[in-house]
Order: C-alpha cells, then structure tokens, then sequence
C-alpha cells in the first residue's frame, strides 16, 4: 500500500466517539458561558453599542453594529445554540448558528480579537463537519433508555487527528513565537507583569526577583514547543497534562487572559484514546469516587417522593420532546438532515484533499510575519491569527492633526473624544488601527467642510519596557496611505 493510501485509510478508520463526545458537551458550556459573558457583565453596551467608532478586520468594513436590542437577541440566541451543541441537539444547525453569530460580533471591533476568539472560532469551523453529535448527546441517552444499554458510537479517526493538530498549532506556534531576543535574552514582557503580581500567594515574593521572569519565560518556551509532541507519547501523556493543568491555571490566576486556559484544559483531553471517558469513570467508580450509585439513589428517591400524575406526565414529556427533537423535519424541509447529508458527501468526496489544505495553511499562515522587514512585534505585520500569546506589553500615546489643506487650519484631536478606554488603549499601538481612526477623521472632516483633509499622526510607543520611540512618520498625510497586506514604509523603526 503506497503511503498516501495509507494516509487515506487512517483517516477513515473508525474509533469510539466518546472522548469527542465529551469535548463537544463540554466546549458546548464553555462556549456559553463566553456569549453569557457579554449579557452579564455589559459588554454589548460597552464594546459595541456605546463607542461612536469601530475599528474593523481587513476586508469587513462593511459590517456594521445592529440596534442595540437586536444585538442583545443575538446574544440570547448564542446561549441557547450553545447548550443545544452542548446537548447535540439539532447538532449541526447550533454551531451554525452559534459559528455565524460568534463571527459577526467578533468582526464588529477589531479592538476586542482575542487569540483564544480565533481559536474557538476554527474549532467551530471544524466542529461543523465532525460528527461530534454521536455519543453523550440527547439522542445518544434517549437510544439508551429504549434499548436498555449504551451503544458505542463510531467516528472516523480524522475527527480526532485534525482538532488534536489545531490545539497542537496554538502551542507549538504560540513557542515559535517565543524565539525572539525579547523574551529570551530580556524575560519580557514577563519581568513587567509578574512584579505586579508579588501579592500572589505563597510565591509571589519570589516574583520580585529578574530570575522569576527568566525562569517563566524559558519555562514557558519549553512547555509550548514540547507539550503537543509529549501529548501524543503514551508515557509521557499523563506527566504532559499534569504540567497543563499546572500552567494554565497558574496564568489564569496571574495574568488576565479570560476563557483561554479553560479552553486549553479541556481541549487537550482530546489527546488521550477515544476511550477515556468510560476508563475514567469505571476507574473511579471502583475506587468508590465516582458517586454515580448515591446520585442515582439520591434521584429515585426524591423522584419518588413526587405525586404519580406528575412522574408519569413528566417523563411521557420528555419522550416526545427527545423524540421530537429527533426529527429534524419538523424544523424545515429536513434541514440538520440535509446538512448532516451535505457534509458527508463533501468529506466523502473531498475530504482528504480538504484535510490536507487546512493543515498546511495553519502550518505557513502562522508564520507569514517573517515576509515583512522589521521586528513585528513592533510593526505587528502578521501579528494576530498567528498564536503570538503573551508576547509584548505595548504602551503608546497618541494624537492626531487634522489639517483643512484649503484654509491651513489645525484641528488638534486626542482619541478619547471618540473612543473608549479599551479602544483608544489598542489603537495607540497598533499600526492599522491608527491608520483607520486617521481616515475616521479625515473624512469627518472633509464631510464637514467639503474641502481636501490631511491627517498626520504624533504617536510613541513604548515595548517590552524600552524607552518610548517614534512609531509613525509624523510627515506622512495618513489619509493619502491605503491599507493593504504589503510592509508599511509609514511605521518608523524600533531603533534610532
């Protein structure tokens, strides 16, 4: 058998799809509590609704904020699409929805992209086409409770392999990115943010030490680049998780990083066999761990307790609900059916190649940073979408000329008058950003005059602790520069 064959065959083989299942019902909670996230704590109003300017993704200046009360449906339809993958109800149709909703809102600013945001929007994406549904889904308990015993659902092995090699990317990149002077030879940023941190408990004296940083950051390039390998070695793969659980809760309680090491917990389960679910809980349960009997006992009795009609109308309740929910045509024309058709013709069809182009974009896009000149930690060419986490603490001041070329007028303007506190913060810093608000300005100002608009740019930034320099040409007419994929001549250099 030629070795693309074989590569073929091992995809399509079959494996137990409990460990898939489990991460599907976990991420599905995860993924609520992020769009959860935003009703509880006003981020809709915040981020979205109250700036008067937008900064937008390359390519998508066209999407624009919804009413204010539309967004906040949005939202509300995200919680309920994500406890429906969570459940594998209607599987298909809720990342769907969940993958539309989710890219829209995060296209809406470019001042809130989060690394872990791209993350779970391509696990989405791929989610999409895997038949994640199969095992602990509704439909999975309700086949149990007619037959009287679980069934053991398959998956082909690419189901696996592919979410295994994008979590394998966001640490292995996320160490490549690592290989800089800054964080090798200076421990930066890490130096600056653990000294903030020596209140932290029992070690946070020792944070106050130039060791602490050096010892974090090689730490922290070793984990990266060596984790998704030891992940894959059987006897290494205990110790591997071990360290995860070990430095993503350490930096979640150090550093404000949000969902992302939740995220990275619960993903790497995905490394251990197929299987390890039912292992893990015939394991505890052994041990007398697992509580599943008194949980058990616990609900007979309480069930018991209530009056017979109501046991009786309830559980006939939930029956024609499941069942119910098990025919998708009763939501239109066999739509999650036809989806579900729909992806298995085209993973039959064009899986391989489809698989194949996927991974050799995740493995160069990662690394388009090295065509721009220049330290890109400083220009942040090929910076986002490419696992760079944890890399640069930029502080920058900003503000703005705004010249009527007709009458010579100068209009000085400081970006809080139109931006709030996070914007104005990522703006200051990042180059594209700075392009977008000059062009903000410019044209609310020709808008105004009808006359002809230059807007230049006074802005330092300060990385990794360095002495704040020059970052844009002050003598460049902003509003006669275009933004586009090629190096920009308009960022000054991070050196004198």
């Amino acid at each position: 058998m030629s070795l693309w064959n074989r590569y073929k065959s091992e995809l399509f083989e079959q494996s137990p799809a409990w460990s898939l299942g489990f991460f599907r019902f976990g991420f599905g909670i995860l993924l609520f509590f992020i769009s959860a996230r935003y009703l509880h704590y006003g981020w809709i109003q915040k981020y979205f609704l109250e700036p008067d300017f937008h900064f937008k993704h390359f390519g998508f200046s066209w999407v624009e904020v919804i009413p204010g009360p539309l967004l906040y449906f949005i939202f509300i339809i995200l919680c309920v699409a994500a406890l429906f993958i969570s459940l594998g109800v209607l599987y298909r149709s809720s990342i769907f929805i969940y993958w539309l909703g989710f890219s829209y809102f995060n296209l809406l600013d470019v001042s809130t992209y989060l690394n872990h945001y791209y993350l779970v929007f391509l696990l989405l994406f791929l989610l999409f086409w895997i038949p994640a549904d199969r095992c602990f889904s509704l439909s999975h308990f309700l086949e149990a409770y007619r037959n009287g015993r679980w069934s053991i659902p398959k998956i082909p092995n690419w189901s696996l392999w592919i979410l295994r090699f994008q979590i394998g990317c966001v640490y292995f990149f996320g160490g490549l990115a690592k290989l800089v002077p800054d964080w090798l030879f200076s421990a930066q940023p890490l130096r600056i943010w653990l000294v903030r941190n020596t209140d932290f408990p029992v070690i946070g004296g020792f944070f106050s030490y130039p060791i602490a940083g050096y010892l974090f950051s090689y730490a922290g390039l070793f984990f990266d680049l060596f984790v998704p390998f030891c992940l894959l070695k059987k006897n290494l793969r205990p110790w591997a998780y071990s360290f995860i659980l070990i430095f993503h809760i350490l930096t979640w309680r150090l550093f404000p990083i949000g969902m992302f090491p939740w995220i990275m917990i619960f993903s790497a389960l995905l490394f251990f066999p197929p299987n390890w679910p039912i292992k893990a809980r015939g394991f505890l349960k052994r041990r007398g761990i697992f509580p599943y009997g008194e949980l058990r006992n616990l609900f007979k009795t309480a069930w018991n307790k209530l009056p017979v009609a109501f046991r009786f109308l309830s559980a006939k309740f939930l029956l024609i609900l499941l069942s119910t929910l098990e025919k998708p045509n009763v939501w239109g024309k066999n739509f999650e059916t036809q989806l579900g058709e729909f992806t298995s013709r085209f993973i039959s069809r064009f899986g391989v190649w489809t698989v194949s182009l996927y991974v050799l974009i995740q493995i160069f896009f990662p690394l388009r940073h090295f065509l721009y000149p220049g330290n890109h930690l400083w220009t942040e060419q090929g910076f986002r979408f490419a696992w760079h986490i944890m890399l640069i603490q930029k502080n920058g001041i900003a503000s703005f000329q705004v010249v009527n070329s007709r009458t010579g007028e100068i209009q000085y303007v400081l970006p809080e008058s139109y931006l709030n506190e996070v914007q104005k913060t990522m703006m200051s810093t990042q180059p594209d950003l700075i392009l977008q608000f000059a062009h903000f300005l410019g044209e609310k100002e020709k808008k105004r005059t009808g006359d002809d608009i230059a807007v230049y740019a006074e802005v330092r930034v300060s990385l990794n602790g360095k002495k704040s320099l020059p970052f844009i040409d002050p003598n460049r007419d902003l509003m006669k520069v275009k933004d586009d994929f090629f190096h920009k001549d308009w960022i000054l250099p991070d050196f004198k």
